[in-house]
Order: C-alpha cells, then sequence, then structure tokens
C-alpha cells in the first residue's frame, strides 16, 4: 500500500493502531510463548506495514532488535516515524525491500524471522520461504501469521458481522486479503516440496501458523 487520495498511510497506520492495537500485542504475546526468542535476538520482519506488529514485540521484550523489509516506501516512512514515537528508533531500521530477493542479507544473519498478514501478499512464496531458510541462522527460529481462506462458520461470522461493524470501509480489505489466503493444506505442500519438514503449520480460528522452533 501507498499513499493515495483515499487514504495516506498515516492515516492507515492511526486506523490500524485503533483497531488492532491488542491483534499486535496477541502477535507478540504468541511469538514469546510459541517459539520462545532466545535473549539478545535479531530479528527479521517481513512485511511489518507501519510497524506495529514489531514494535509490539520489542516492548514486551527490551532485549531484542527488529529489521523490517517493507515493499512500500511510504508505508516504511511510517514505521520508522512510529518506532521514533515509541523511543524504539535505536533497536528498529525499516528498509524498503521484497522478501522474495533479500540478495542484500548475508545469510545465517537472524536468530528470528518473523511476519504477521503478509503471506498472501507474497507473489512468489516459495521464493521468501527459501530466503527465510537462507538468512535465518541453522538454530535460528521463524514464526509467520496469516489469514486462512477456509474459515468455518464463526470465523466468517467474525468477518462479514463483526468485522463491518468494526471496520466500517475497512472491512472489504480484511475480506479481500481473506479470499487470497491459503489454507493450511496448501502451504504444507509448499513446505513439503522443498524439504522444510521442519516447519510446523497450525491452524486456530482465523489464521495459519507457520513456524520452526
Amino acid at each position: 500500500m501507498d499513499n493515495s487520495s483515499e487514504m495516506t498511510m498515516k492515516q492507515y497506520s492511526e486506523r490500524m493502531k485503533k483497531m488492532l492495537g491488542k491483534r499486535y500485542d496477541l502477535f507478540a504475546d504468541n511469538i514469546i510463548n510459541k517459539v520462545a526468542p532466545i535473549q539478545n535476538s535479531k530479528v527479521l520482519e517481513i512485511g511489518p506495514g507501519p510497524g506495529w506488529g514489531g514494535i509490539s514485540l520489542l516492548n514486551k521484550r527490551p532485549d531484542l532488535n527488529l529489521d523490517g523489509i517493507e515493499a512500500s516506501a511510504d508505508m516504511v516512512a511510517i514505521a520508522i516515524e512510529n518506532a521514533k514515537v515509541e523511543g524504539l528508533e535505536n533497536r528498529t531500521k525499516f528498509y524498503v525491500g521484497i522478501g522474495e530477493d533479500m540478495s542484500t542479507v548475508s545469510n545465517n544473519q537472524y536468530d528470528l524471522v518473523i511476519s504477521r498478514e503478509s503471506l498472501h501478499h507474497w507473489i512468489e512464496p516459495e521464493k521468501v520461504f527459501k530466503e527465510i531458510s537462507r538468512v535465518v541462522k541453522s538454530d535460528g527460529k521463524i514464526c509467520i501469521y496469516d489469514h486462512r481462506r477456509d474459515l468455518n462458520f464463526f470465523g466468517k461470522a467474525i468477518v462479514f458481522v463483526f468485522g463491518i461493524l468494526k471496520a466500517g470501509k475497512m472491512a472489504k480489505h480484511w475480506k479481500s486479503s481473506i479470499a487470497a489466503s491459503y489454507t493450511q493444506e496448501e502451504i504444507r505442500e509448499k513446505l513439503d516440496s522443498m524439504g522444510f519438514k521442519d516447519w510446523i503449520v497450525e491452524c486456530d480460528l482465523m489464521n495459519i501458523v507457520i513456524y520452526k522452533r
């Protein structure tokens, strides 16, 4: 996403924090509980958007440092601004790039790679998975959250009823993101075909979770 006449990225950032503040905190809690980042981990976030997911993690774990690679230059500018407001400018670095090509990053650089709701935007997810495997340390951890397309009745009710009531016009973006996302079986097949047998794929009510710990 970039600045447009419909909405600037600053406006988008403010709306996301207001609507999803607790969800960003939950994302951070889930990373901590799911993969237990080691002390002083160097973290890479793919597709951080306005940065709130990674910022929430750093606020909960003062020992961590985070780099964020984001396709939108406008979003990178907002993420940098948000980190500065939160007093995290010395522990964060956001830059323009795509997960499919992280050639500027050396092998085995990161202790942890994370992503929140960007997987469905990846044009070639297999390339991103391979790049993640390359830049994370051999004993490093991975934690990727995204929407799941195969929502059950209760999940659909949350999106089509609660989502509209809470998000208003923004609900259309949520629905289109879900439509572009994957099922657990589809992700498992992709990972198996690349030999990533130790990457775990699970689902909860609303999300697919891919992790390695």
